[in-house]
């Protein structure tokens, strides 16, 4: 499958930084769940893909709010678009974030009164592990950067990442994360748009050609 990149802007800052080397750091590639959509302004850490709250006193309401008093959503990393899940009784997920503040999450779907109540809120936008593929496992290999003077550019080109699917599909996938792993807060340097879901059937091999990363 051809694929194309959008550029987080957090990695923008971190490039003009010169935390980022493209040609030697470790990067991983990580398909993002069906429905995913990013969205390059928020989308700054691998905590924007996964996280969690730990144990902490949390409040649901009817109006599709999540409040907790202390700490912060924020800081956590979710942000709006994440796909949550939780491990209280009543509203277990998962759910759709729409808004996040310091002390509340809003969410899209329909939750019932429950708490306060001592429970864990946790964000996975990866596709899950199971049927060849691991979840965060991939890293890119044979990276290169190279100046283009023709086009006013660099860019780095790697080896086509691809997974062989076993006992079951692997996907659907819109797209696919790639996450340099050398930085301390493991930035998103962008998202690879597949331009509709894909997905491999056992004995079919899931792989992304041509990716590229430019710098303009």
């Amino acid at each position: 499958m051809a694929v194309t990149a959008i550029l987080s802007n957090h990695y923008k800052y971190q490039l003009a930084k010169k935390l980022i080397d493209l040609s030697a750091d470790g990067i991983r590639v990580c398909l993002v769940r069906s429905g995913y959509s990013f969205n390059p302004d928020k989308v700054a850490q691998k905590i924007n893909m996964r996280t969690n709250s730990g144990a902490i006193s949390i409040t649901f309401s009817t109006s599709k709010t999540i409040s907790r008093g202390t700490g912060s959503w924020l800081t956590d990393g979710f942000i709006p678009g994440n796909k949550i899940l939780t491990d209280a009784s009543l509203n277990p997920g998962p759910f759709t974030i729409t808004n996040v503040t310091q002390y509340v999450i809003t969410v899209n779907e329909t939750m019932v009164d429950e708490g306060p109540v001592v429970k864990t809120v946790s964000s996975d936008d990866e596709i899950g592990t199971n049927y060849g593929y691991t979840q965060y496992a991939k890293a890119l290999a044979s990276q290169v950067l190279t100046e283009d003077n023709t086009n006013d550019r660099a860019e780095m080109t790697c080896a086509d990442p691809s997974w062989t699917a076993s006992g079951g599909t692997i996907g659907p996938s819109p797209g696919a994360l790639l996450i340099d792993e050398s930085t301390s807060d493991k930035t998103v340097i962008g998202f690879l748009d597949f331009g509709g879901n894909q997905q491999a059937t056992t004995g079919q091999v899931f792989t992304l050609e041509d990716v590229v990363v430019r710098v303009s």
